[in-house]
């Protein structure tokens, strides 16, 4: 005989969520981790790469060679393939497998992986994801944002300085070549 009593907390209706483990294979992961995980590895590459290079900086050829060394495991090694794991668990989160990843090797296609939005129920890949934390969501949101805005700001520079080159008259005439 069971009844109501205060001091009984309620009983527990949430379904269960599965863990987040980025360098596994198995489960499941949506579109907010996707964006924050893959954008938070070429940032932390990218930074890797940055004090490294002013760590080997003294060292010379030595260091010249360690640091091409670094740049070729972090960038054609690790960024491939955790890139590739993050795919195949995003897959899993809308029920297909893995092998659409390969759509990765397509230009704009791959950005679909960031809009498809995930089954909310357990599918064959298994539980869904806890809702994402405010800061995954924001990391999601102002990573892609730095990192377009950094892109277009190196960039502006260098289209007007060479407008500025192109309008002004050349100073000298050419002339003909004779041998």
């Amino acid at each position: 005989m069971t009844s109501y009593t205060p001091y009984l907390s309620p009983p527990d209706n949430t379904p269960p969520v599965e863990r987040i483990r980025p360098f596994s294979l198995a489960g499941r992961l949506d579109r907010w981790r996707y964006v924050a995980f893959a954008l938070c590895a070429i940032v932390a590459v990218m930074l890797i790469l940055f004090i490294a290079g002013f760590a080997l900086l003294y060292l010379g050829s030595l260091g010249r060679m360690l640091y091409i060394g670094a740049s070729v495991v972090l960038c054609y090694a690790f960024l491939p393939i955790f890139l590739t794991i993050l795919t195949i668990k995003r897959c899993h989160d809308f029920n297909m497998g893995g092998w659409l990843a390969v759509l990765l090797l397509v230009p704009v296609v791959n950005l679909a992986f960031c809009f498809i939005p995930g089954t909310k129920e357990e599918n064959k890949y298994g539980l869904p994801l806890p809702v994402p934390s405010a800061g995954t969501r924001a990391i999601a949101i102002i990573l892609p944002i730095l990192l377009i805005g950094g892109f277009l700001a190196t960039g502006t520079s260098q289209l007007s300085d060479s407008s500025n080159a192109t309008s002004s008259p050349a100073s000298t005439t050419l002339q003909s070549y004779q041998p």
